[in-house]
């Protein structure tokens, strides 16, 4: 009955031949999801990226800075990671190192009348973290991505 099938139990081959391209494209999914962006290496493209979140960032008001995140998280710090988590970010993958601080001021936010401040932590130009928060007394500190503040 499988003798004249390419796809009979004694042919492995087209078996063997699927198994590898869905393998090759694991990998490949993995590659991209992982890579870090170069888009982010920019001044435009880290304003891009906010964008994407529903953001838009005032270039002229960019802050770049290098901090070291402690090895140990303290009780402020797990609560800030929590944020992270929420936003599908870990700053425990970073814990120990320096990354990238970049803040921007956001232009129109709505129902505020005062600065508001965007984050992005990069780390191997990955992002790894971010908020949105004002500097006032009686301000707020939210998550930067949509989903993520549908959830809290």
């Amino acid at each position: 009955m499988f003798e004249n099938c390419s796809h009979s139990p004694g042919h492995p081959f087209p078996f063997r031949a699927v198994g590898a391209a869905l393998l090759f494209a694991l990998a490949a999914a993995l590659f991209v999801s992982f890579a870090p962006s170069r888009s982010l290496r920019s001044t435009e493209g880290r304003c891009a990226y906010l964008a994407s979140c529903g953001w838009q960032a005032d270039p002229a008001s960019e802050e770049l800075r290098a901090v070291r995140l402690p090895a140990q998280f303290d009780a402020l710090l797990e609560d800030y990671n929590a944020l992270q988590l929420a936003q599908g970010w870990d700053l425990g993958a970073a814990a120990g190192k320096s990354c990238l601080c970049c803040s921007y001021d956001l232009v129109g936010f709505p129902d505020w009348d005062g600065r508001v401040i965007a984050t992005l932590y990069l780390y191997r130009g990955r992002v790894i973290g971010g908020d949105l928060h004002t500097a006032a007394v009686g301000g707020f500190m939210r998550p930067l991505r949509p989903t993520a503040r549908e959830k809290l």
